[in-house]
């Protein structure tokens, strides 16, 4: 059989390709999963992987429901500060004893792979909702395609954002699941005005909000969607007549779809409340606290050390990182082909009055994507994780973007086969961080062989320290930290100084410190001429050696890689930082 006719005889298959994308993208999210071989090296996840590992399951649903009593509570476990919900923390936690996994490494094995499992399970709803969207609007526009449901389910198993996310226990992925399932049925409802479908909105509102409270910003286009809906309900001619019946039954709906919202909100993370009676929907005052708290961390003026990073960043900051690393510039560029596509089918909708209603559901959703992308680009921290909960949407627009061109230069399978290498170049790319040493076991390894037993190391406050554990080496060094994020007034270098003239290593174990200080010169006009010096070779250190794994297609035998050490903190710091080892002279 030829090539040719090879492909002809995949693409026509779309249910094997559908099995092949979700193959492909469970293997992109589990391959490597204890990438950091038990060392823990995200804060965020090592701080739910513990409390996972210290809360217990209550004996009964009363005591679940209890703040005061549940051993579910965070605050009953030690932690003063908690802003999440508890719904991915109650699911680990029945998952590992349900496995009689309380281990804390198995503990983080099982979040991981649940985390990999959500996230893939999104590519289901993406399909479904590109299907719902092609059958209804069918007669009145090929706005969506037969082939758009497949790309777009591929460019989501593509993108690297929700690739790395799956390799973290955090809540991320399990509001992104929640939150686009509640989409997906507020779409159907809209279409259909089934009141089940209102209901399974509202069930994973509730849930998606229990997992993190940032799903209220998906608010705003669920009721856009069911008002649309009813409003569709009411223009069409058979229905008019009942203008009463209407207003109540519209009533009604929105009432159920906040009470069910409500159920689930308190069913799932029931901590988030004063206290167990449903009728009492004040929030507990420890939880509100612990948000203004965090609020407090923002601004040009604090000095929080995850907040400096932040400072002064231009608005299109978060925007040009999504681009280029949480998707990647072909399934970004064909989501602006997909968005200016959708953009002039919503045009041209409204322009007709029998299409209008279709063009404005379309509009919200379009409208609602560029309000997110807005808000999150004018906020201070403008971190990649973000904006992952928007990622499915913008596949399906990808998704479009690809058909249409598809369409338009009449591809044939060959042709297609060059599209879809564009969108793997750069998770293929990425994945190679997951399938080799992390770069700081890898400069742990190199510091018990070459630094001798008991030798002064510098690391820095707020990094990992260096070297990590690692059994076959039994090693111990003097390791003291250097507070370089405090204010550069004389007490700090009166600290420093000391240090920095009697070790005999300094170990920056990722870019947290150097990569955001100097960015920021009038606030640390010291530090930031001290890093200056320390890279140029003038403050009597030396570096003897270097470890990063940027992403690259080298384990493929090609040799291509790229250095990605420029973009946001977070998306290097955790899984593949770039370590230096710097020697006193």
């Amino acid at each position: 059989m030829t090539l040719k006719k090879s492909l002809n005889l995949f693409f026509n298959q779309p249910k094997l390709i559908f099995f092949l994308i979700l193959i492909i993208a469970l293997t992109l999210r589990l391959t490597g999963v204890d990438w950091d071989q038990g060392h823990h090296l995200h804060p965020d996840e090592r701080f739910l992987n513990m409390l996972v590992a210290d809360i217990s399951l209550p004996t009964g649903l009363k005591e679940y429901l209890d703040p005061a009593r549940s051993p579910l509570n965070p605050r009953n476990n030690h932690r003063d500060f908690y802003v999440y919900g508890n719904a991915p923390i109650t699911l680990s936690k029945i998952v590992s004893e349900s496995l009689g996994k309380r281990d804390l490494h198995e503990i983080c094995l099982i979040g991981r792979a649940l985390s990999a499992l959500a996230d893939s399970a999104i590519l289901l709803i993406i399909y479904k909702t590109a299907q719902l969207l092609e059958k209804n609007l069918k007669k009145k526009s090929h706005l969506i395609n037969k082939d758009t449901k497949l790309w777009a389910c591929l460019v989501y198993a593509l993108l690297v954002l929700p690739i790395q996310q799956s390799h973290f226990f955090t809540t991320d992925t399990f509001l992104n699941l929640f939150t686009f399932t509640c989409f997906y049925f507020a779409i159907k409802f809209y279409f259909h005005q089934h009141l089940l479908d209102l209901i399974f909105s509202a069930v994973f509102f509730g849930v998606a909000f229990g997992s993190k409270i940032s799903a209220v910003l998906f608010l705003p286009l669920i009721l856009a969607l069911i008002v649309l809906g009813f409003l569709k309900n009411y223009l069409n001619k058979k229905k008019r007549k009942n203008q009463v019946r209407q207003i109540k039954s519209a009533t009604g709906c929105l009432f159920t779809f906040f009470f069910v919202s409500y159920f689930f909100l308190r069913l799932t993370s029931p901590y988030l409340f004063t206290n167990a009676n449903f009728l009492n929907p004040t929030l507990s005052p420890e939880f509100i606290q612990n948000l203004k708290e965090l609020r407090s961390w923002e601004g040009n003026d604090v000095w929080f050390p995850p907040a400096i990073q932040w400072i002064n960043r231009p608005v299109t900051f978060g925007i040009t990182n999504l681009a280029i690393f949480g998707m990647g510039l072909p399934a970004f560029i064909f989501s602006v082909w997909g968005g200016v596509a959708w953009g002039k089918k919503t045009l041209n909708f409204l322009k007709k009055t029998s299409y209008r209603i279709e063009g404005l559901m379309l509009a919200s959703i379009l409208l609602w994507v560029l309000g997110f992308l807005s808000y999150y680009a004018f906020q201070f921290a403008k971190t990649l994780r973000y904006f992952l909960p928007i990622l499915p949407i913008i596949s399906i627009i990808a998704g479009l973007g690809l058909s249409r061109l598809s369409t338009r230069l009449k591809l044939n399978n060959y042709y297609k086969s060059f599209l879809i290498l564009g969108l793997a170049t750069w998770p293929l790319m990425f994945l190679s961080i997951y399938i080799q040493p992390h770069s700081r076991i890898q400069a742990s390894t190199w510091i018990y062989n070459n630094i001798p037993a008991n030798s002064m190391i510098l690391t820095e406050y707020w990094d990992d320290n260096l070297p990590l554990y690692l059994s076959k080496f039994e090693h111990h060094y003097q390791i003291q930290q250097l507070p370089v994020f405090n204010p550069d007034d004389q007490s700090k270098w009166q600290e420093m100084d000391p240090l920095l003239d009697q070790a005999d290593y300094y170990i920056l174990s990722s870019n947290r410190a150097w990569g955001s200080i100097p960015r920021v010169p009038k606030k640390y006009p010291i530090m930031s001429r001290f890093y200056q010096d320390l890279f140029d070779g003038k403050t009597g250190y030396q570096v003897v050696a270097k470890f990063s794994s940027h992403p690259s297609l080298e384990y493929l035998g090609i040799p291509i890689s790229f250095d990605d050490s420029w973009a946001e903190e977070a998306f290097t710091v955790f899984d593949h930082p770039e370590v230096m080892i710097f020697k006193h002279k």
